[in-house]
């Protein structure tokens, strides 16, 4: 190993940092800037009147087996850092974010030069949330965030860290404690949202939510099958109700009675396909879901005020006219009806 790379001494180590740290990221209040080891029993040095520590750290050291009741949370900036925690070794690049539970040996491998933040946080406190267990059962264990493990929550998470920074090394003198732990807050907040115990929906509205899924699942199957033929008594029996609580059921989730809603999305596919295809108006009428082409367009006529044909023409796209003569004249007797 590089003769830089130094392992702390196991017993009542006092180990005094450097000022090779950038200005930037120096400590708020300098003079409390060490470590203090007891065997593997590491005494945290918060900021002073503090929970709180968070390290720029850039040295070319590891660090001997040792664990402290603080929260320890790693972020690379340059190059990987590893850890290693009940014979397991984790290999973080930059920009991961790894969680070591409190009160857990690990050890700290370092063999490239880099930088990286560490933070330490005193999280005794959250045991009092109601929501802390869903927390607690996150940090049973060290765990690794990024765009591979959290890809919906990684990218939130990661720019309340930058913003934590920010805040801890902004001033000298002083710390924005409360800033700072409203930010973890959230944090611990997006973690716990991920656990599968995490259920927003009360016990009494559960079964209002087991309907809304089976409507929903309803509504995916017309959107894509609105050509076959859709019965209200085939839905009804779709989603398990009699026709009449269907009925209800259906305009209270939509808004809209379950014919309105077939229709109009037969309406929607019929004027793409008048649009934007040569097809014959007949055929477009099966293509979108009706028996014959008086009713298709007595229906069109209805929901957009002209004919097909009409509309075909109205829309001026450069379509080959495919509509037959046929075609127009059962059209005027459907308009005319």
């Amino acid at each position: 190993m590089n003769d830089e790379i130094v392992k702390d001494a196991p017993l009542n180590f006092h180990d005094e940092y450097d000022d090779s740290t950038p200005t930037i990221y120096q400590q708020p209040v300098r003079q409390f800037s060490r470590r203090v080891l007891a065997g593997a029993e590491e005494d945290v040095d918060y900021v002073p009147d503090t929970s709180m520590r968070i390290l720029y750290n850039n040295k070319l050291r590891s660090y001997a087996p040792h664990k402290h009741s603080a929260l320890e949370i790693c972020i690379p900036i340059e190059n990987e850092y590893k850890y290693i925690i009940n014979s397991k070794s984790y290999t973080i690049a930059p920009g991961d974010i790894f969680f070591i539970p409190p009160d857990t040996i690990h050890e700290i491998e370092c063999e490239n030069e880099g930088c990286r933040f560490i933070y330490l946080f005193n999280i005794s406190f959250l045991s009092h949330l109601y929501e802390y267990h869903l927390l607690a059962e996150f940090l049973k264990e060290p765990h690794v965030i990024n765009t591979t493990t959290y890809p919906n929550l990684y990218g939130q998470i990661y720019s309340s860290f930058m913003a934590i920074n920010d805040q801890y090394f902004m001033y000298e003198n002083m710390v924005l404690e409360m800033s700072i732990y409203s930010r973890l807050l959230k944090i611990f907040s997006l973690i716990a949202s991920t656990s599968s115990q995490f259920n927003p929906i009360r016990a009494e509205e559960s079964k209002k939510k087991g309907k809304y899924d089976k409507f929903k699942t309803l509504i995916n199957h017309i959107n894509s099958h609105f050509m076959d033929e859709i019965s209200l008594e085939w839905a009804a029996g779709y989603v398990g109700f009699s026709k009449f609580h269907f009925a209800r059921l259906f305009k209270e989730y939509t808004d809209v009675t379950f014919y309105d809603y077939l229709l109009h999305r037969r309406m929607q596919a019929a004027k793409v396909l008048l649009a934007d295809t040569s097809k014959t108006v007949t055929e477009i009428a099966f293509q979108s879901g009706f028996n014959n082409l008086t009713s298709f367009t007595r229906s069109f006529k209805n929901a957009t005020g002209l004919t097909p044909s009409q509309y075909r023409l109205n829309k001026a796209f450069s379509i080959p006219k495919a509509t037959d003569e046929d075609d127009e004249e059962e059209e005027e007797k459907a308009s005319e009806e």
